[in-house]
Parts: C-alpha cells; structure tokens; sequence
C-alpha cells in the first residue's frame, strides 16, 4: 500500500512540475524567471449576468447578457490588511442594452481624461478592462481599456438627431470688413433629438458623452427675397466647435465664390468631443448690395459614433 502511494505520488508531480528559485514559482517551468510563471494554459472564473449587482472577490470576467440597463459595481476599497491594489476584472457587453461599470460609493476610476468619473459606460459588443490602484480614496480604480468588438458600435444608436429642413428665411449680417459669422438655427423643429442634445433656437449641439461624433449640414444662400436680389461676392458655410466662446474654431467650411443670389452648399465632419461642448453651423457672407443676406432650407443632422 505504502508503495503504491509513493508510485501515485510520483506520477503526480511527473504530470505538473512545480518549482521555486531565487523566491519566483514556476507551474511547469523548471526556471521561472519571473514571481510566478505558467508554462501552459491559465484558467480564471467566468461569469455571465443580466441584472445589475456588486462584483466580488470571486469574480475575473463577467459578461453582462441582459437586454435591459445595468450597473456593476466593483468592489469597495481597503485600507491596510487586504488591499488589493493589483486586481484586475474584466467585463464584456454580450447583450443588447447598455450597461456601466461603476466604483463604489464616493470612489472614482481614472479614465485619463480628468479628475476621475463615478461609472464608465459599456456599450453592446464593447469590453472593458479596470485594475485596482491600491488608494482608498479619489481615483481607486483606473479603466486600462474601453475596446469594441467591431470596429465601431452601431451608429444610430446613440444621439441621434435630424432638423427639420428650415422653411423660413434666416436674416444675416452680411460681411463688410472683417467675417461675421452668424449660427443657423432651426424654428421648424426636430425630426429626432435623443436627449434634446441640439437646442433648435440656438442651432447648438451639445454633446451628451465623451467620444467620435459625425456631423452633416446643408443650407441655400438665397437672396431672391431682397430687393434687387443682390449677388453674393463669396457664400461660406462652417461646422464650428465651440462657437460661443471660440467662434473661429472652425472644423470643415465650404467657400463659393461669385456664385450670383442664390447657392446651396454642405459641410460634414467627424470630430471628438467632451462631454458639453458644442458644434453648430454657422454662415459667413458678403453681397454687392446692401448690408444682409438670407439661408433657407438649412438642416443639420448627426449621432455618436464611437467612444
């Protein structure tokens, strides 16, 4: 019997070696050269979920399945005997709805672009990686990656917005001397604003989150209204970001020259944006005559497209 342990024993450690040098572990490696090597595959708890909840000491990569909005929430930090600065979680959207990743309480992730936010969201098909920076207060834990499946999340799906193609003439300050920019704006309405993000009076919009936005603008110079239908000498179209404090920010414009009364013209972009700024379209014009000018049928569309 004895015998026969010794010869089982012996078949074990011949299957999986395991060794120490110089104070580093090895599974598989008779000379790790680092505190802990593999030499083989690794294994760590996977979970899938649908509602939101705590993630606990247990958990290394939780998928979120759900087709409602959630929160996960990471784990509390500690002060002294059992922090764990060093743990990682990983998390991936596998459902259909949105849901974010929040730190605990008063805690913050550090996600590189300020003092730190309470939650990070993870879009469908997006996978997010986060490592615990060992403090108990402000920023305890830091996002390492935010990353889509595909090359980007679906486009209409975030923020979308569409005007309703202006039917009144816009009056203008026409330029003498130096350019007067002037923002279209939108009485007609909205055929979509998620999140009234796009303020139809002051033909503003602004963002909602962080991330890449994709902008479409048209209008028609028309001076056919004004006595004498007077001839633009140059007709300028913008996207501008910022306009009320930087108004010559501007991202993409379309120049006509001589083009007579009447011109219609198109702007597009795509840009980042932090959360609160704004871009609006905004026109700049001279004339033979007189001191205004007028746009009509101006729209302006757009949405998210990727964080």
């Amino acid at each position: 019997m004895k015998r026969n342990l010794i010869f089982l024993l012996l078949a074990i450690l011949n299957c999986v070696l395991i060794s120490a040098q110089a104070g580093n572990v090895g599974v598989n490696t008779p000379n790790p050269g680092s505190k802990f090597t593999v030499n083989g595959s690794f294994a760590a708890a996977y979970s899938s979920v649908a509602t939101s909840g705590p993630v606990g000491a247990d958990d290394y990569y939780i998928a979120y399945s759900s087709g409602s909005n959630g929160t996960l929430t990471l784990p509390a930090a500690i002060n002294g005997l059992g922090n764990f600065i060093g743990r990682t979680y990983h998390f991936k959207n596998t459902g259909t709805a949105n849901f974010s990743v929040a730190a605990n309480g008063s805690e913050l992730i550090d996600n590189q672009s300020g003092a730190g936010v309470a939650s990070i969201n993870v879009p469908p098909g997006y996978y997010a990686f986060f490592i615990s920076k060992g403090l108990t207060t402000g920023t305890t834990w830091e996002l390492i990656l935010l990353s889509s499946s595909d090359s980007l999340p679906a486009a209409a799906s975030t923020y979308a917005f569409s005007t309703v193609s202006t039917t009144t003439r816009q009056t203008m300050p026409a330029t003498t001397g130096p350019y007067i920019a002037t923002e279209i704006v939108y009485p007609q309405g909205m055929v979509v604003n998620t999140g009234n993000a796009l303020n139809t009076s002051t033909g503003r919009f602004t963002a909602p989150t962080n991330g890449y936005y994709m902008f479409y603008g048209s209008t028609q110079f028309d001076n056919g209204s004004l006595p004498g239908n007077p001839a633009f000498s140059f007709a300028l179209l913008y996207l501008i970001k910022n306009f009320s404090t930087t108004p010559n920010n501007v991202l993409v414009q379309s120049y006509q020259n001589n083009p007579g009364s009447l011109v219609g013209t198109n702007v597009s972009c795509i840009t980042y944006l932090n959360a609160g700024e704004t871009i609006s379209m905004a026109a700049v014009a001279a004339v033979a005559s007189g001191t205004t000018y007028q746009i009509v049928v101006s729209s302006l569309y757009g949405y998210k497209i990727a964080n």
